[in-house]
């Protein structure tokens, strides 16, 4: 009892400590824990036995531990192990009769933890033992005859406390007599037992990492770097002057165009300052502004300077579509002269003999031949489609071939007036489309006909 009054002392004095200490000095390190191993070097010490002697023996411990911090510089570290010890009876001694062999133990050192340097700290607290087996020697010695329960102080000493790997050692005081009730047949009741020794290892910290302390910064006084009057802590620019309204920035120019947006008329769009920070404008909506347009109030195209499609014979086709820009014409000969005339009157003159493509009046027909030849050298792009009909005499199986052979005799009459080949197209329609009246003579030698149809093709 008066042993567990001991203890309890120490370990509220070392509470109190730990509590005035963490009220003064902010924790680095945050919780942290691992396992552990080490070796034991311990002797029973004996009391009221002056004719025995225990010399000290190895043993072993592995457990785990966890580190609990109370302040910059102090923790509370309890332990938990599976603790070998083991008692060798000085054989110089009269005490052969005593226990020798190896207590096993569940041990709980409640250790506080001060460090004194940045690898250094100590280590003290109490201990309690569970006594777990026993393992003897001398087969008349049983668990029942040691304490269930026993307790101790320890201190010692810890290298590199918050590194990975721990290395410490502590020296462990028994406080409890460990037997409990002796073989009487040995004749040593009176005899104590108290467990004295060393241990020393090694621990692996699993988790647990530091926490740096934070950094208070003294406030520092109001600076306006930029001179504007407006301080730096609530400038936006600080170190270029500006305006109140614009958080001690200068006027925004929105668009970049080196044009501040309260001068700009189009302050999201880049432009000149001769037109109020507009771009340059495109007054007739064509793509191209008023400075590079040559017509700046007529739409127009970018290959024409900003001008429309120019018309230079001035008929009323654009110069894109007239085949012949340089000479007046209409619209329904592709701005070339008209030559309805002409060919209507060649065709006219082409004229066949019933079921022949044999003209009724060559030398007629001649006479208008020449004209179109004439048309065809002085418009190389003119090209002609021949047509050749039939009247309704005959059925559409002698009429239809009749009439294509009609077309072709006109085009090989081209040919050998000395124009390519290529500027006339040939089809025969037969008799579906008569322009005379086939119940009469006259109508349907009208419709033994070939027409001339001129398109130009670049």
């Amino acid at each position: 009892m008066k042993n567990l009054k001991l203890m309890s002392l120490t370990v509220a004095i070392l509470m109190f400590a730990a509590t005035a200490f963490s009220q003064t000095a902010k924790p680095k390190y945050g919780i942290s824990g691992g396992l552990l191993g080490a070796l034991n070097y311990t002797k029973f010490r004996m009391v009221n036995a002056p004719s025995v002697d225990y010399k000290s023996d190895f043993g072993y411990a592995a457990g785990v531990w966890l580190n609990f911090p109370l302040g910059g510089a102090l923790s509370f570290e309890p332990q938990a192990q599976f603790s070998f010890l083991g008692y060798s009876v000085n054989t110089n001694t009269s005490g052969k009769s005593q226990f020798d062999g190896t207590l096993q133990y569940q041990s709980y050192p409640l250790l506080f933890k001060i460090q004194t340097g940045k690898n250094f700290a100590l280590l003290v607290g109490p201990q309690i033992d569970f006594t777990n087996k026993i393992s003897s020697q001398t087969t008349s010695f049983y668990k029942r005859m040691f304490v269930d329960q026993s307790t101790a102080v320890t201190a010692g000493f810890e290298l590199f406390p918050h590194s990975t790997l721990q290395i410490y050692a502590r020296y462990i005081y028994g406080f409890s007599d460990m037997k409990y009730g002796l073989n009487p047949n040995v004749g040593n009741n009176g005899f104590k037992y108290y467990n004295n020794g060393i241990q020393a290892g090694v621990k692996l910290k699993l988790f647990g990492k530091k926490i740096m302390p934070p950094v208070i910064v003294p406030p520092a006084p109001p600076v306006d770097t930029d001179g504007d009057g407006i301080i730096d802590s609530l400038d936006k620019c600080p170190t270029v002057p500006g305006l109140a309204k614009y958080q001690g920035c200068p006027i925004p120019d929105t668009d970049k165009d080196g044009i501040n947006d309260e001068n700009d008329k189009c302050p999201t769009v880049p432009g000149l300052a001769k037109y109020q920070g507009c771009p340059i404008p495109d007054t007739d909506k064509d793509g191209i502004n008023d400075e590079e347009d040559k017509c700046p109030t007529v739409p127009g195209l970018a290959k024409y300077n900003g001008c429309p499609i120019p018309d230079t014979d001035g008929d009323g086709v654009n110069d894109e579509q007239d085949k012949c820009p340089n000479e007046v014409g209409v619209a329904s000969n592709y701005g070339c002269p008209d030559m309805s005339g002409v060919l209507g009157e060649a065709a006219k003159s082409f004229y066949f003999t019933t079921g022949t493509t044999k003209l009724v009046n060559a030398k007629i027909a001649k006479s208008k031949f020449d004209p179109v030849l004439a048309l065809l050298a002085k418009y190389p792009k003119l090209h002609l489609d021949i047509e050749g009909h039939t009247d309704n005499t005959g059925t559409d199986k002698i009429n239809d071939p009749l009439s294509v052979k009609r077309a072709e005799a006109v085009k090989a009459a081209f040919i050998k007036g000395g124009v390519a080949g290529d500027r006339f197209n040939t089809a025969g329609y037969g008799s579906k489309n008569p322009t005379g009246d086939n119940k009469t003579k006259a109508g349907r030698a009208e419709n033994r006909r070939v027409t001339l149809v001129p398109k130009f093709v670049d």
